[in-house]
């Protein structure tokens, strides 16, 4: 029997290190993701036509918006397969418990999800300078707002909450189909069931549900809804998980 104790803290920490070591794919992933968005934005940004009998006026809109979606993406695929079993066994190497386990997955997943929207962030400056060497253009202007140092901050925060909100969807939806192996055929039906209900605007309560996230004008309010969303999701991935480790 051993006389050491070990704390709930420290097993976590371990957890996450080890992780961060392990799982460079999910940053080799990011990255890739990104640089298509960032290429995707260069050739398919908005863009207009003015002219009279003087001058032309051609004006292209670029922005991030592109590159956060698919970080997003990129948010919710790897927070499914966090809950994999090849990556459950690899906690097997720690004295641990399903606690642990899941503390130091949403750990890492913060983190991930930080730099994710740091980089998507910052993508925006390379977008603009990628455009301007490649496209033939004989003035080039950028029109900069004067925006206080707050709302660039409570731009930042919104941007980092929706990706961690799409971490955490992924993560309850990795731990459901792992409870109930039947979602793994149902997910992709419901998915496409979602996308056509959307577009066609036939389902007004789902539509609803999607404003009550993507539509809030309040930044207060959806920094109360984004945070309780995540804890709620965050505490039924963990419920999920013990009710896995006795099955």
């Amino acid at each position: 029997m051993s006389l050491t104790k070990v704390s709930l803290s420290n097993v976590v920490l371990k957890q996450y290190r080890y992780k961060l070591k392990a799982y460079t794919g999910v940053f080799m992933a990011l990255m890739v993701v990104q640089v298509i968005g960032i290429l995707l934005s260069i050739a398919g940004g908005g863009s207009g036509s003015f002219s009279n009998n003087v001058y032309t006026l051609d004006v292209t809109v670029s922005s991030s918006s592109l590159v956060i979606v698919l970080t997003m993406i990129w948010a919710f695929m790897n927070a499914i397969l966090m809950t994999t079993k090849s990556y459950r066994e690899d906690d097997f190497t720690f004295v641990s418990n399903r606690l642990s386990y899941n503390l130091s997955n949403m750990v890492f997943l913060l983190t991930a999800c930080i730099i994710g929207a740091a980089t998507a962030l910052l993508s925006t400056g390379v977008i603009r300078i990628l455009f301007y060497l490649i496209h033939d253009v004989d003035i080039f202007l950028t029109l900069t707002y004067q925006v206080a140092i707050g709302d660039y901050f409570a731009g930042a925060l919104a941007t980092l909450l929706y990706i961690l909100l799409a971490a955490t969807a992924g993560y309850l939806v990795g731990m459901m189909t792992q409870f109930n192996k039947r979602l793994i055929i149902l997910l992709p039906v419901i998915l496409v069931g979602l996308n056509y209900v959307v577009q066609s605007n036939a389902n007004p309560g789902f539509v609803n549900i999607l404003k009550f996230y993507f539509m809030e004008y309040s930044f207060t309010v959806f920094l109360l809804k984004a945070i309780v969303t995540i804890l709620i999701g965050s505490g039924l991935a963990i419920l999920l998980s013990n009710r896995l480790e006795v099955r």
